[in-house]
């Protein structure tokens, strides 16, 4: 292995166990909780290493915020890939899966709320650039649905509509909860009934025999 690549490797691994310092001591603790000094202590370095590598604790808070949300979003796209041939069963399973991680993910909940009463939180650095996650997100989304719904859907296009009202609706429901998750349920199936019929779809995979016009 070439000397550069072992130090890739040593400097992502180093990454990785940061991270899971920083998300052990957020969600037993709180974000606000947590200082450079207690994430380089867990992981063995000195804090001047830390800052080297890493940066100020924002950096590492995006970071934090960075991975977890990519984790959340492979979940979603696991739940829509169970279920190939049935995009109502499986955009719903999705969803169901975002909001019940909204509600019981530690870490999420610690992104999207303030920890204490000074309001110290993680959620400004999700929505610093919001277009960025609702992109990140949509294109996702958007992309899992294109492989196994295309057949269902009038247009590539629609799919993409609809995976961006999909995630513009389970953001809203995670950052302002209003009540039980099956209101948000009801919106996407209605929402999927406006652009996925199963009656357009061909049973080969592709696009449907005829396009409507």
């Amino acid at each position: 292995m070439p000397p550069g690549s072992f130090r890739q490797d040593m400097r992502a691994l180093l990454r990785d166990r940061v991270l899971d310092a920083a998300r052990e001591i957020t969600t037993a603790r709180g974000w606000s909780a947590l200082t450079m000094g207690a994430v380089a202590s867990r992981v063995g370095v000195s804090r001047q290493h830390l800052y080297k590598e890493i940066g100020t604790k924002e950096t590492l808070g995006a970071a934090l915020v960075s991975r977890e949300t990519e984790r959340f979003l492979d979940g979603i796209v696991a739940q829509v890939r169970a279920h190939p041939a049935d995009p109502v069963a499986g955009l719903v399973a999705a969803v169901g899966h975002a909001l019940d991680e909204g509600s019981t993910n530690t870490l999420l909940k610690a992104i999207l709320t303030a920890d204490d009463a000074r309001g110290e939180s993680l959620l400004p650095l999700l929505t610093a650039r919001p277009d960025a996650v609702l992109g990140w997100a949509t294109e996702r989304v958007a992309a899992v649905m294109t492989s196994l719904y295309t057949g269902y859907a009038r247009s590539p296009a629609e799919l993409g509509t609809c995976a961006d009202g999909i995630v513009r609706l389970v953001l809203s429901h995670l950052t302002q909860p209003s009540g039980p998750p099956e209101p948000a349920i009801t919106q996407v199936r209605w929402l999927i009934g406006g652009v996925l019929d199963p009656s357009r779809h061909t049973g080969s995979g592709g696009p449907p025999a005829e396009q409507e016009q």
